[in-house]
């Protein structure tokens, strides 16, 4: 009986130290669980604060293209209001200036021509 006897108290540790493992695959399952929670919420937070900066940059781009449209807009109508001369309206208006100039000359000389008239 002496085999017997000492047999229990391996067989005890053995339960033992199989108990203890199951207890540490538990607190191990356990603090697994935790970290795949934490790590879920983590990447739920992340996405929806990436979903508000892409909000907020989608909103600043919509207001950088409006604002830069009204500048394109004024750029444009500036250029226009200074529109130069064609070399055919330079030509023209030299023409007109040279016609007024004669008009002129002559208009001077009719006025020396005539006599004052006192009276």
């Amino acid at each position: 009986m002496e085999g017997s006897e000492k047999k229990d108290p391996l067989r005890d540790a053995i339960e033992r130290t199989f108990a203890a493992t199951a207890e540490t695959r538990g607190r191990a399952s356990d603090l697994l669980d935790e970290v795949s929670r934490r790590g879920q919420e983590a990447r739920e937070a992340v996405a929806e604060r990436g979903k508000g900066a892409r909000e907020a940059i989608g909103k600043q781009a919509q207001e950088a293209g409006e604002a830069s449209a009204g500048v394109a807009q004024r750029v444009v109508e500036a250029i226009e209001g200074l529109r130069l001369a064609t070399h055919d309206e330079v030509r023209e208006l030299e023409e007109q200036i040279s016609e007024l100039a004669k008009r002129v000359a002559d208009l001077e000389s009719k006025a020396q021509a005539k006599p004052k008239v006192e009276g």
